[in-house]
């Protein structure tokens, strides 16, 4: 019999819930956003489906337009805070079979911004911020995010 792999994020999401995830930003009606581990591209995050869905066409409709409608309001909070030159948005799924979207500012000064992100070497993508940066970060970010979702929340239900 195959064995049963764990969905890496309905298990980030349980953290969420237990309040154990330092890199939680906001729990939206239909998805929780959390920052990304790539700020080479400052304002990265991943917006996470409530719910484990692996595919867009096994929503409900209803479902998807309201998740779809928080992708966007998240997208513009980083974007009203970043002022990136464009947004890249990524909804693949191929590692983590969970519906989940990629924003990332991209940024005019980054010499590889007319290709995807993952051109840029992994090592140079994934920049660390320091505790203090990461929290002023997370804070603004909660800050954008709330003034167009009201119903947002900083902590677990």
């Amino acid at each position: 019999m195959a064995e049963l792999t764990r969905c890496l994020i309905c298990d980030m999401i349980e953290r969420i819930g237990a309040g154990t995830f330092a890199d939680f930003i906001a729990e939206l009606p239909h998805s929780y956003v959390i920052l990304g581990n790539e700020q080479y591209y400052r304002g990265y995050c991943v917006l996470l489906a409530r719910n484990h869905v692996t595919e867009l066409y096994l929503m409900p409709a209803d479902d998807l337009r309201a998740l779809i409608d928080e992708v966007r309001l998240v997208a513009q909070a980083i974007a009203e805070l970043t002022h990136p030159w464009k947004m890249n948005y990524s909804c693949l799924g191929n590692q983590e079979p969970h519906v989940h979207w990629h924003l990332h500012p991209r940024y005019e000064s980054d010499n590889l911004r007319h290709g995807p992100v993952w051109m840029r070497p992994e090592a140079e993508r994934k920049i660390a911020l320091g505790e203090d940066d990461r929290r002023q970060l997370i804070d603004a970010l909660r800050t954008k995010i709330v003034a167009s979702i009201p119903d947002a929340r900083f902590s677990a239900r």
